[in-house]
């Protein structure tokens, strides 16, 4: 086994750390795409949330503004409904299931 020439070596740090920062410069101008829930998160609502769902006049309406207000006007009902339909499917067998809620 050879010794490394320092000068190779710091080339290499060199070149490495310079990559780094391109990498970020090119993320942080905006160049990489926006991921702003994980695929499966978008899957499960139709798609990314700054997708443009409707326009009226110069005003956009995201995914993330429908999403936002449905979460806010029907999230408890919603919760309230899912806790209904757990509590009677497991109260087939007779028992009746504890119910905690965390919201």
């Amino acid at each position: 086994m050879g010794t490394v020439n320092s000068k190779y070596l710091w080339m290499l740090i060199f070149i490495l750390l310079l990559t780094n920062f391109l990498t970020g410069a090119y993320a942080f101008m905006g160049e990489l795409p926006k991921v702003d829930s994980p695929k499966v998160v978008q899957d499960s609502i139709g798609g990314p949330l700054e997708d443009v769902v409707a326009k009226v006049g110069d005003q956009e309406i995201t995914r993330a503004d429908v999403y936002q207000v449905m979460r806010n006007e029907h999230e408890q009902e919603t919760i309230d409904r899912l806790i209904a339909e757990a509590v009677e499917k497991q109260s087939e067998n007779g028992s009746k299931p504890t119910v905690e809620r965390f919201d």
